[in-house]
């Protein structure tokens, strides 16, 4: 099966014409047909009818079969082309997301440099929403990511990745020492309804837990500002602009910021976790790289 008469197939379910598609791909409206027809072949199965009367062009049973199916055979396919492309430089990619970057990989960096392996290793910094999508599109072969455990990522299960756990944390609301909140040794998350402030964006966990807690309590969020960058974030709060909520477990190398406990009963916990793809292959130096970060952060994976 060729990939492009995939692409081919997708464009003109959704166009419904032949001519724009040849127009779109810039290519003659016959290969866009005969594209078609290998498909037809392929699947001995009708894809499309044209209805000539009315000049329209009809979308069978198997071809919205086919269209279900096609994004995924796309995806894959591009994901693949990514993987077999890093296999080959001898790369491995490794996603970190940010809070979990700085609380627990920095650990064992300097062992990975001691054994020349840190050099092997490209880094892709992000957060763990946005490393997810990275690993199952196959950008990235591993990542050190964050999630919360009211969602279901749990060891060795979902669909396409595998996750494992090796800490759990809770969250502290982090502040600038200027701010009256700054002396208290806890606090209820009701108690910040007047508060501006200034949180980490989708790409991470972090504004989830805002969200959560915000409909757990009824009040509405002053939200001043949302940004993808932990640094500028923290530069923000010791400016005292506004407060924010991340991992205890969170690096304050900020002396003009404390962090508070939240004493909300029932609250988030952030989980940190190994994760893959399910149908990743690692090379046996890729494996013996991850299972040795794995075992450094007190977990133990077994890569097949």
């Amino acid at each position: 099966m060729n990939i492009q008469d995939i692409q081919y197939f997708r464009k003109l379910y959704i166009l419904k014409n032949f001519s724009k598609v040849a127009k779109f791909y810039n290519v003659s409206q016959p290969a866009i047909s005969n594209s078609i027809k290998r498909l037809e072949i392929l699947f001995d199965a009708k894809l499309m009818l044209r209805e000539s009367s009315r000049k329209e062009l009809i979308i069978t049973p198997a071809g919205e079969q086919l269209f279900r199916h096609s994004i995924t055979i796309i995806n894959e396919f591009e994901a693949a082309k990514k993987e077999i492309r890093r296999l080959t430089a001898k790369n491995f990619s490794l996603g970190l997301a940010s809070v979990i970057e700085n609380t627990y990989f920095y650990k064992i960096a300097e062992k990975l440099n001691n054994m020349g392996l840190l050099n092997h290793i490209k880094i892709y910094e992000s957060g763990s929403n946005s490393l997810k999508r990275s690993l199952k599109n196959g950008k990235i072969d591993a990542a050190l990511i964050g999630s919360l455990n009211t969602e279901e990522l749990t060891e060795t299960t979902q669909n396409d990745l595998i996750v494992q756990n090796f800490a759990v944390s809770s969250f502290h609301i982090f502040v600038s020492k200027k701010h009256p909140l700054a002396q208290k040794k806890g606090v209820h998350f009701s108690e910040l309804k007047d508060e501006n402030f200034i949180l980490l964006n989708q790409n991470f966990v972090h504004l989830k837990v805002a969200q959560i807690l915000s409909k757990a309590n009824k009040l509405q969020l002053h939200e001043v500002l949302e940004t993808n960058n932990v640094s500028f974030l923290m530069n923000m709060v010791s400016q005292n602009i506004g407060i924010t909520i991340l991992s205890e477990a969170a690096q304050n190398n900020y002396p003009d910021i404390v962090s508070i406990p939240l004493m909300d009963e029932v609250q988030p916990q952030l989980i940190a976790s190994i994760a893959y793809r399910r149908n990743h292959y690692f090379t046996n130096k890729q494996k013996e790289l991850l299972e040795f970060i794995a075992n450094e952060l007190g977990t133990e994976i077994v890569i097949q």
